[in-house]
């Protein structure tokens, strides 16, 4: 929902309304200093204190509060910039929709389904998880962003005749301004010297500096420099701009471009060719290469400064000057001046930065924008990579002229925000800083940089594979994620301490092109279900692997992927039946290749025998899997270790219903999670005029329907387990999965409770059940009545009927344990 407008902008948007726990959690973004929620009898003030990757500081900052449940109806006051205050009601998750609420959802709502019929159409044609996949990203339902496409071009993969020329120009100037900075200062001009090639000079303009040791350098070191360099000291320090003017107008009358560069920005060898080689196209006004702080050409992250020495900065320079530059880079809406190729051209028509802009900040981006609006381009180059101090002139004056420059600049220029914002969220040049990300965090990281190739379906493999993520940011400070079965065949994200990026692409040999520079890896496999051509997998798994000494292979076993493609070991008849040999008749144990042709189980299981017996570790979390395993590799049972998934904060126990109001399912639906045994079991309860409903705190999958007295809650935390519990007048829980889970989180959720929890003998859910006081196992036979077990378990029913049920809803879920 939006906030109201100022000058034809929206201050903010009210993004999340949602019940958690006792209270309603409203969350969003807002440019306002303070938003006031009230209602009759209450009200709270929240003002927005929460950075957010998508925004920039002077657009906003994100806001979250917590509300009285019983808070309606709740109106919702902002305080403008004209000082002015301008309400709006909030649509409460209680009241019924009105008229304009479900006009608003339908226009929304319309188009997404034009946009996914070609996806629908694709799934009504081959109902395969990817093609699930493709419904839910058209329709937005997918957890989180869908990654961006990368670009094959950046490793050569195209006609290397549309690769960037070398530099055209060989005659440039640079300016420097200096303003203290000493021990910084040293290593930036002997850098210059060194790593500079062609006809160059530099321009180094003394802005008053007040360190004694700055002057005598400046002139030692331009004399020593035979004719290349010359010095120009100015009286009273003027700041950065005044500074950076009386170079360009020395530098006006030498012709060629002007490199704008400061005395914080460590050159690597061969830099300036680099950076002038774009400028060939005569479009393009400004080149700025990639740093570890240079806003929206930093790297890894686009946005965020890291600290970095001048070694680890040279080697991703090296890494940079690999990449096989596109002919034409992308327009960006600005350059960044701490190390800034000018076209002469374009510098003869704009040729001063706005002293309006006081000392600094912010100048580069007006000249920009002024060239911007006579045509001229500004792009980044990521086949070099700069050192940037970062902030050395200014010191802690900085943040304050930043926020001052940032008002100037929205002030001349309104659209600049929102196209920077953009700019950042399609990442044009996302590819290259990938891969310089991945280099980063392998070069940094303490030990072999962990890669786990994982499914895109969620559930508890995902959450386990989330926690030792969490665990290696705080090891080896990264861990990228190889992710198949979405929309794109591959999928990289980096996770780093200070976020993560990622990019799709369909292509293997691209995937180890971005893995080149790690020197060590350690391959993990999660799961793999979903893959498009899953079969393939076991051998790309050791393609990844590059040297026997530098990279460790290990192995999770969160399903049963290596055993047979029916990863929950269902035969065809749904119903588990007991251990699968590479002789089993069934067909449901054959891979149907997506190009046509079938792998035998025999042959699936001798592949990823390959694989196992490469690994130097595998992992079963529990023993009833690591035994399933154990059968069908015997060769293998000394590497297989059965330990725990890393532990999770589980629910707090609740004290127990006095009566046996309602029959409680934790986790998602689908149909080897029991879909349905809670179909008959309802129409069994329903025969015998049992009143109690059942309801699943979870989603269930489209393809299995359930009768009406299942209600289903959707989504939910860990967190609101208890609470759920309690609203919903649960009394006993029920596990009806029909396969022999390798680990079951719902289960020790559940079992968390205290409340009585019901499960079939069968894998990790039965021994969890097994080994709790408040657990009951029922005995498992495919061809039983499994309902009618489950039923005559239950607690006898009482008269009492529940309350507080929330309707029926439907949803697309059934993730992977």
């Amino acid at each position: 929902m939006g906030l109201p407008r100022h000058r034809l902008r929206r201050v903010g948007n009210i993004e999340s309304v949602c019940r958690v726990g006792e209270g309603l959690r409203v969350s969003g973004w807002t440019s306002v200093e303070v938003l006031r929620f009230s209602w009759p009898d209450g009200s709270r003030d929240v003002r927005p204190d929460r950075p957010r990757r998508d925004l920039r500081p002077a657009r906003g900052m994100g806001f979250e509060v917590t509300l009285p449940p019983r808070a309606k109806p709740i109106r919702v006051a902002a305080l403008m910039p004209s000082g002015h205050v301008r309400h709006v009601r909030l649509q409460h998750p209680a009241d019924p929709w009105t008229a304009r609420t479900r006009r608003r959802v339908l226009r929304a709502f319309v188009p997404d389904m034009v946009r996914a019929l070609p996806a629908f159409a694709a799934y009504a044609f081959r109902r395969g998880d990817a093609q699930k996949q493709a419904v839910k990203a058209a329709l937005g339902l997918l957890n989180g962003p869908v990654a961006p496409p990368l670009d094959a071009r950046w490793f050569g993969a195209s006609d290397a005749s549309a690769a960037l020329p070398p530099a055209a120009v060989t005659r440039f100037t640079i300016v420097m301004p200096v303003h203290n900075g000493f021990d910084l200062l040293r290593e930036a001009l002997d850098r210059v010297r060194r790593h500079t090639g062609g006809d160059w000079r530099i321009v180094i303009v003394d802005d008053a500096s007040t360190d004694p040791r700055v002057g005598p350098f400046l002139r030692d070191w331009t004399r020593a420099q035979e004719g290349r360099a010359e010095l120009a000291t100015l009286e009273r320090n003027g700041g950065f701009i005044a500074a950076a003017n009386h170079g360009l107008a020395l530098a006006e009358g030498r012709g060629g471009p002007v490199i704008l560069l400061n005395s914080d920005a460590f050159v690597p060898d061969g830099w300036a060719e680099r950076l002038l080689a774009p400028l060939s196209d005569s479009t393009v006004a400004s080149v700025t290469p990639f740093s570890n702080t240079a806003e929206i050409f930093s790297a890894p992250l686009a946005g965020q400064s890291v600290a970095m020495t001048s070694e680890l900065a040279d080697r991703l320079d090296e890494v940079a000057r690999g990449l096989c530059v596109p002919g034409t880079l992308p327009s960006a809406p600005t350059g960044v001046g701490f190390c800034m190729a000018m076209s002469r051209d374009w510098l003869d028509r704009v040729p001063r930065l706005d002293p309006a802009f006081g000392r600094g900040y912010g100048e580069e981006v007006d000249w920009c924008q002024r060239v911007r609006a006579m045509g001229g381009r500004h792009v980044g180059m990521p086949g070099l990579f700069v050192l940037h101090a970062g902030g050395e002139s200014f010191g802690a004056e900085k943040s304050a002229r930043v926020t001052a420059a940032n008002a100037m600049i929205s002030g001349r220029y309104a659209r600049y925000d929102a196209e920077v914002q953009d700019y950042l969220r399609h990442d044009p040049l996302r590819t290259a800083r990938l891969t310089l990300a991945i280099a980063w965090a392998g070069f940094g990281a303490v030990g072999p940089l962990p890669v786990y190739l994982a499914h895109s379906l969620g559930g508890g493999a995902d959450m386990a594979l989330e926690r030792e993520i969490a665990r290696d940011l705080k090891g080896p400070g990264a861990a990228l994620v190889l992710r198949v079965g979405g929309v794109s065949r591959f999928v990289l994200e980096l996770r780093l301490p200070c976020g993560r990026i990622d990019g799709a692409t369909g292509s293997f040999d691209m995937v180890r092109s971005m893995l080149a520079a790690v020197p060590r890896l350690r391959i993990v496999y999660s799961c793999g279900v979903g893959d498009a051509s899953a079969s393939e997998l076991p051998a790309l798994l050791l393609g990844l692997r590059r040297d026997v000494l530098s990279d460790r292979l290990e192995a999770r076993l969160h399903d049963y992927f290596p055993v047979s493609p029916s990863y929950c070991l269902l035969g065809s008849d749904a119903r588990y039946s007991g251990p699968v040999s590479g002789d089993s008749p069934d067909q449901v144990h054959r891979y149907q290749r997506r190009e046509g042709g079938a792998v035998s189980l025999r042959q699936w299981q001798r592949d990823w025998g390959a694989f196992l017996s490469a690994c130097d570790e595998i992992t079963a979390y529990s023993n009833s899997s690591a035994e399933v395993l154990r059968d069908v590799y015997p060769a293998l049972s000394h590497r297989i270790a059965v330990r725990p998934p890393l532990p999770v904060a589980l629910p707090p126990r609740i004290a127990p219903q006095k009566t046996s109001r309602a029959l409680g399912v934790l986790g998602n639906l689908n149909a080897q999670k029991g879909a349905g045994v809670i179909a008959a079991l309802a129409r069994h309860l329903d025969a015998a005029g049992d009143p109690r409903p059942i309801v699943v705190i979870g989603n269930v999958d489209a393809a299995c329907p359930l009768p009406a007295r299942v209600r289903i809650h959707g989504g939910y935390r860990q967190d609101e387990i208890a609470d759920l519990a309690r609203r919903h007048g649960i009394s006993v829980w029920i596990v009806p999965a029909v396969w022999p889970e390798t680990y079951s989180f719902s289960t020790r959720e559940a079992l968390a409770t205290g409340l009585p929890v019901i499960a079939f003998d069968l894998g990790a859910q039965g021994e969890a059940v097994r080994q709790a006081a408040n657990g009951h196992a029922l005995p498992y036979d495919p061809d039983a009545d499994l309902a009618q077990r489950l039923r005559a378990a239950l607690p006898v029913a009482e008269p009492a009927a529940p309350r507080g049920l929330r309707p029926r809803s439907s949803a697309m879920a059934g993730g992977v344990t």
